[in-house]
């Protein structure tokens, strides 16, 4: 029995054993196998990269012409080898990792980290070879000079795009004659050079300056119709005074007292008003304007405090809609002020003759005798003056066509008339405070110097500086 039962356990034991010499046959015929793939995609990858690289190289190789020294060239050199080796390295790596389906799942094809010994001498040789840091830079210096120097050949043979080529072409000039063909004066196109600017209007200028010149005439009050009040000369002096001390204070645009003045003066032409009514008309006209002009217009309240309580808040209300009714709100009032920027546009928008103008134009609005004058009569004749206050040429054909149209001749009542005012004592007290101060250039002082000056010599303003 014994020995039957131990020849089945022999032949078992035969039978593992010719398993295990074949499994171990077939693992080294697959270990030799895959070792045969890699090499031949690693051949493969080689010569890929090797073919890649050779624009490169020769790249590489121009830029060297660059350089004179030899020991430069050399540093040059090795750093490009280094360069090509981790490029190759790189791009073997790329096609493993695309092609997943044919690696070979024993090849390891992370990327391996140097090791601490490998880091040192690293290290080292970079303390032991200053050489190849200075290489390095030189390398990097030289691809920066090339590149800049490529860029600014890129750029000299670009061209200008047509929108910032700006021509500046000369305006053009037209001739304005007389009935019998003589040619009075030439004005140039100024408007032209403000084509493209929305804001100017340029191709809708003249239209609205002709029709301002249509409403200057509508909008005129009559010096007769108010001398049915009684004392109306300083009676107006005194509100028009006391005005410009409340707009001054508040701080307004100067467009809202010329509204202010003139819808004041408009109604009294229509309404005849008692003494003590006269500060509420006032109020409520500069509480209009203020609505009408500002952006931000000061409260019914302060209005009412500055009257120290001779008007209230309900009489203002009902002053206002009054006098609204009274004018059928008719509050489009040419304003002087933009006569003025019209002929600061050909005097070069000096800002020195402008704020002199500014003084001399507010003086036909609180003199009494400018009443019934177009305002842009008055805007003219300022200007006249005040480029004659700077010694500035004569009125030429431009400042005659922006100005409306006005020559010399026509301006010179109106000259005088400010002339008068200026040597005259003064009335209006607080208008000149207003125009004393440095936001102004001080024009009141300048201009009653100027003009006592002119007035003791005997001289033609009309003519002086021509």
């Amino acid at each position: 029995m014994s020995s039957s039962e131990n020849i089945p356990n022999n032949n078992t034991v035969n039978n593992n054993s010719s398993r295990l010499a074949r499994n171990v046959q077939r693992l080294a015929l697959n270990n030799v196998t895959n070792t045969t793939l890699a090499q031949e995609n690693a051949v493969q990858n080689l010569k890929a990269s090797t073919l890649s690289k050779r624009p490169i190289i020769k790249e590489s190789g121009e830029s060297s012409n660059f350089v004179t020294n030899p020991s430069t060239t050399a540093a040059i050199s090795s750093s490009l080898k280094q360069t090509e080796q981790v490029k190759q390295t790189r791009i073997s790596e790329n096609a493993y990792s695309d092609d997943k389906e044919n690696q070979d799942p024993y090849v390891n094809t992370a990327k391996s980290l140097p090791s601490i010994t490998e880091e040192n001498e690293s290290v080292e040789i970079q303390h032991l070879n200053p050489e190849h840091n200075s290489s390095t830079k030189a390398n990097e210096l030289i691809s920066a000079s090339s590149a800049i120097d490529l860029q600014k050949n890129i750029d000299a043979g670009k061209k200008r795009p047509i929108s910032t080529v700006v021509e500046q072409e000369d305006p053009k000039k037209f001739k304005v004659c007389d009935e019998n063909g003589t040619e009075e004066y030439e004005w140039e196109d100024l408007d032209a050079e403000d084509a493209n600017d929305p804001f100017m209007v340029s191709e809708y200028v003249n239209d609205i300056f002709e029709y301002l010149h249509h409403l200057e005439v509508v909008t005129l009050p009559r010096k007769d119709d108010l001398y049915k009040h009684r004392n109306i000369r300083q009676n107006r002096d005194i509100l028009v005074n006391w005005l410009v001390k409340i707009h001054n204070k508040f701080g307004l645009l100067p467009e809202t007292l010329y509204l202010a003045i003139n819808i004041m003066d408009r109604f009294l032409c229509k309404e005849l008003v008692q003494l003590d009514k006269l500060q509420l008309v006032g109020t409520s006209c500069l509480f209009i304007a203020s609505k009408y002009e500002e952006v931000y217009s000061p409260s019914i309240k302060h209005f009412a405090s500055e009257t120290d309580g001779a008007c209230t808040e309900e009489e203002i209300k009902e002053g206002e809609n009054f006098i609204l009714k009274t004018l059928d709100f008719g509050l489009n009032y040419p304003n002087p002020m933009n006569f003025l920027r019209r002929i600061s546009k050909a005097d070069d928008y000096d800002i020195q003759s402008r704020t002199l103008a500014k003084f001399l134009l507010e003086i036909s609005l609180v003199d009494f005798r400018f009443i019934g004058i177009l305002p842009s009569l008055c805007a003219a004749a300022a200007m006249f003056l005040s480029r004659k206050m700077l010694g500035k040429g004569k009125w030429d054909g431009n400042l005659i066509h922006y100005c409306g149209g006005y020559t010399k001749d026509q301006l010179a009542p109106v000259c005088h008339m400010i002339m008068d005012y200026l040597v005259s004592p003064i009335v209006h007290d607080e208008f000149h405070r207003k125009y004393q101060s440095r936001r102004f250039m001080k024009a009141s002082i300048i201009s009653v110097q100027w003009a006592l000056k002119v007035r003791k010599n005997d001289y033609d303003i009309m003519t002086l500086h021509e």
